[in-house]
């Protein structure tokens, strides 16, 4: 056992106990009285707050200024954007706080390593609450106990007494108990590399797989080195080496930082043909910390000599990272890192798009190497066909709202494979919305099954001959297991609308349209509604006929080939005539960052994925599918296409 070792397995058995405890309840005035020294004994599952999302962990205005140097100023802003407006900034920092207990779904939505970050510079090492997958594998890369609200060790912990740290450990996978005794991702790929450890060792026999499953058993590394075995099965936990990672500016700093404390300035790509580096997020802000987060993004990645996809202010990005991977670098079977949440959007391509943090992406440049608890599969069969005026949008909104997506919360880190005929008559655009969204039903990612559409783009968009195509291609076996098992009639979808706060808030739209809500904006754009089909939805609706005075309109591209081919077939013309204001590519205020964010006060309707609170500014946000979202534009309130008068023959 070397010295490091040693101290490591001592430093594991040091006693932790859960020190002073904020319960963050649905109650703000009680939340105030723990901040002002009241002292709770015990907690009720019900009366703490549910799905409680990393942009209310950490607000992304703060995230945007963190650069990896100011001590303590993320732990300064932490649950500063928490929705009952209890917490003040410093207010976590200065309590002296050890553990807060939240309730179920802690932790949803994006995968931005700067909330365990802020959690952990407020003095937080335990989170009593059941999280959802990235930021519990954030918190483990950032030494954060993460520890089930109903377990053992919680009622351990509630009754005072103190435990060992491998104790604490006890209920998480063997490689997260391995990586937390390492003392980081980095130093536990160090260890492997160095012989000191061993890659966890598959025992699974052949089996019939899943495609996630297929492709996780084809890029796991063996003990010996080599890659690929002959099956995974759920709950297994591997080293695997993806085909290809990328990353972005927003959290290029946390990850250059874990570079630099493991190897100093002698920091390198093991394979830079494998990374792509994106400035994107920023992309529509001009403020002088969203200029050096590209900048010092733009220099890291000269210095590691990787492909960089630049942008400014006036012209944007030349692609929202996930467009671009989906338009210029992923393939079909590939295993895919990425530090973003909705990293699942490449999986359109049938191939498995993994979201994880920035010290995961940190991990994959400097060791090609990721680690993966194999997930459990949900298997989504598409038959039929969409009723007019409604889109795979409308379908995600309505699966999101079932019981067994929203209550049972089923989608919680399972992969959503979504098959069946009718995949040959979707749009491939539109099939975008499947993999995007999957997240947002809170999957580990989402991955399609081989069909037409995606043959053709790979074969007419990105020039792959047929015979590439079929040879990459990866089906489920014919008996594979799923968790569990939708069929959906397409035409039995009607048009959803999500109400504000969460994305799985949806309703259907005959029953929003009753409420006569008023709006002040509208947003078509994002990775999720950027593509050509988005905007000559949008344009079917708006052409000949203008937005209300009342409503500011907002469209964009996700890419600068979707711009171009929208421009040619006369969707920006059409949308420019109506009133729209095109706005330059980039993340934008899908993400508050950027023209179009909803101030308070104001009420706005977005065809975009997210409306966590503060999702996309301080006011109230609707989701919808272009369609509603156009239509809604014209007539000032929340309706669909039906509700437009009919235009003039002259129109």
């Amino acid at each position: 056992m070397t010295h490091e070792t040693e101290f490591k397995a001592q430093n594991h058995e040091q006693l932790v106990s859960a020190g002073k405890i904020l319960f963050l309840t649905k109650d703000p005035q009680l939340i105030r009285r723990q901040l002002d020294g009241e002292v709770l004994t015990g907690f009720n599952q019900e009366d703490l707050i549910e799905g409680i999302s990393t942009d209310e962990i950490i607000p992304n205005h703060a995230g945007r200024l963190y650069t990896g140097s100011e001590e303590g100023y993320l732990g300064h802003h932490a649950l500063t954007g928490l929705r009952n407006g209890a917490i003040a900034q410093g207010d976590l920092l200065g309590g002296n706080f050890t553990t807060i207990v939240a309730g179920p779904s802690f932790g949803r939505g994006s995968s931005r390593i700067h909330a365990p970050l802020a959690l952990q510079e407020a003095g937080i090492e335990i989170i009593v609450a059941d999280c959802e997958r990235i930021l519990s594998e954030n918190c483990v890369n950032c030494g954060i106990y993460t520890v089930e609200p109903n377990s053992d060790i919680a009622a351990n912990l509630m009754a005072g007494r103190a435990l060992t740290r491998a104790e604490l450990t006890s209920d998480l996978s063997p490689q997260s108990r391995e990586i937390m005794q390492s003392g980081s991702l980095l130093s536990y790929f160090r260890r492997i590399e160095q012989g000191e450890i061993s890659p966890p060792e598959v025992e699974a026999k052949k089996r019939p797989m899943t495609i996630a499953e297929k492709i996780i058993a084809a890029k796991t590394l063996n003990t010996d080195g080599s890659m690929g075995v002959v099956a995974v099965k759920p709950k297994e936990n591997v080293v695997a080496v993806p085909d290809q990672y990328y990353g972005y500016e927003l959290q290029s700093p946390p990850a250059r930082k874990a570079l630099r404390d493991e190897f100093g300035n002698n920091i390198h790509a093991k394979r830079p043909d494998k990374l792509t580096l994106h400035n994107d997020h920023t992309a529509l802000l001009s403020d002088q910390a969203s200029q050096t987060l590209r900048d010092e993004h733009t220099v890291f990645a000269r210095q590691i000599k990787v492909l960089n996809y630049e942008s400014n202010p006036i012209s944007g990005a030349s692609a929202i990272c996930h467009t671009r991977m989906v338009e210029s670098h992923a393939l079909p079977g590939q295993l895919i890192l990425g530090n973003d949440s909705h990293t699942c959007t490449v999986g359109v391509l049938n191939n498995l798009s993994v979201g994880k943090g920035a010290l995961d992406l940190a991990g994959a440049i400097a060791y090609d190497e990721m680690v993966i608890t194999v997930p459990e599969t949900i298997r989504i069969n598409l038959t039929g066909t969409l009723p007019k005026g409604t889109t795979t949008k409308d379908l995600m909104l309505w699966l999101g709202a079932t019981d067994e997506f929203k209550k049972q919360r089923i989608g919680s880190g399972r992969v959503l494979e979504f098959g069946g005929r009718a995949l040959n008559e979707i749009p491939f655009d539109d099939q975008i919305k499947l993999t995007n969204m999957s997240i947002e039903l809170l999957g580990f990612s989402g991955v399609l099954e081989p069909n037409i559409q995606m043959f053709r783009f790979l074969n007419e968009k990105r020039g792959i001959p047929f015979k590439q195509i079929e040879e990459q291609m990866v089906f489920p076996d014919k008996n594979a297991k799923y968790s569990h098992e939708f069929d959906i009639k397409l035409w039995k979808v009607e048009p959803t609308v999500s109400e504000p706060g969460d994305t799985q808030n949806g309703k259907p739209l005959s029953e929003i349209e009753k409420k006569h809500i008023g709006i002040q904006k509208v947003y078509i754009g994002s990775c999720t509604h950027g593509t050509v089909e988005d905007l000559k939805q949008a344009a079917k609706i708006l052409k000949g006929r203008k937005i209300a005075d009342t409503v500011k309109l907002y469209v964009q591209a996700s890419s600068i080939d979707n711009l171009n081919e929208a421009e040619k077939r006369g969707y920006i013309y059409d949308l420019l005539e109506a009133g729209a204001e095109l706005l330059p590519i980039g993340c934008g205020a899908c993400m508050n960052a950027g023209p179009g964010s909803v101030e308070e006060g104001e009420t706005g309707l977005f065809a975009t994925n997210r409306n966590f609170p503060g999702r996309t500014g301080k006011g109230k946000t609707y989701l919808s599918s272009p369609i509603i979202a156009a239509s809604s534009a014209v007539l000032g309130y929340i309706t669909g296409p039906g509700s437009l008068p009919p235009l003039s023959k002259t129109a």
